[in-house]
């Protein structure tokens, strides 16, 4: 095995191991951050349901109770008409408007209550948030792991060319061969003609 080849074993080897342990790095980051942002969401889901069921049922309750009232209203004016019963229609229109007053409070509190929930920290758009900067300063560990690899992976292939391969490059071409090459024809144009063969030959404008 050439000594070039031993050297891109070490560096795949290398390579491997790094892209390995940036792999399970970020495996085990993501695997942490799915637990803690499941156990996040569901505190803040968990959090509130309580307050969105009474909020729930006061605004069935609100629905309920205009409806009656509605109805009661409703009654008193057809006696109205019917028998001229002002008297009852008066103290009917107040004890209504009094218990609309009270349903109002009560849908104004419970909707006070549920956006008090809602605004309590940390909202779903804050635990995203908190796990996407944590993402983003973790990611630069990471990356500067990733040029490592890549790194590695360069170093499997010498941009430079071999030793051998330029003292062959002046062996060609400093040590007479134009000569042997021209032959009885020592005319320095034909040994100028075969020095530019040999640099063609051998990519010399390559090295």
């Amino acid at each position: 095995m050439g000594r070039y080849e031993r050297a891109a074993k070490t560096s795949l080897k290398e390579a491997t191991a790094l892209a390995s342990g940036i792999i399970n790095s970020v495996r085990q980051y993501l695997r942490r951050e799915e637990v803690r942002l499941e156990e996040e969401m569901t505190d803040r889901v968990e959090s509130i349901q309580s307050i969105l069921n009474e909020v729930a049922s006061i605004q069935d309750a609100i629905i309920a109770g205009s409806t009656e009232i509605k109805k009661e209203l409703e009654k008193a004016r057809k006696r109205l008409v019917k028998s001229g019963d002002r008297e009852l229609m008066v103290t009917q229109i107040i004890g209504s408007a009094t218990r609309l007053g009270e349903l109002r409070a009560l849908h104004l509190d419970a909707v006070q209550r549920i956006q008090g929930a809602l605004a309590r920290p940390p909202s779903a758009v804050d635990i995203i948030e908190r796990m996407t900067k944590d993402l983003l300063k973790l990611s630069g560990s990471w990356e500067s792991y990733a040029r490592e690899v890549d790194e590695s992976i360069a170093d499997v292939v010498d941009a430079n060319a071999p030793v051998e391969m330029i003292e062959l490059h002046r062996e060609l071409n400093n040590n007479g061969y134009d000569l042997i090459l021209a032959g009885d024809n020592r005319d320095p144009e034909n040994i100028e003609n075969q020095r530019a063969k040999i640099r063609e030959l051998s990519g010399d404008e390559s090295l």
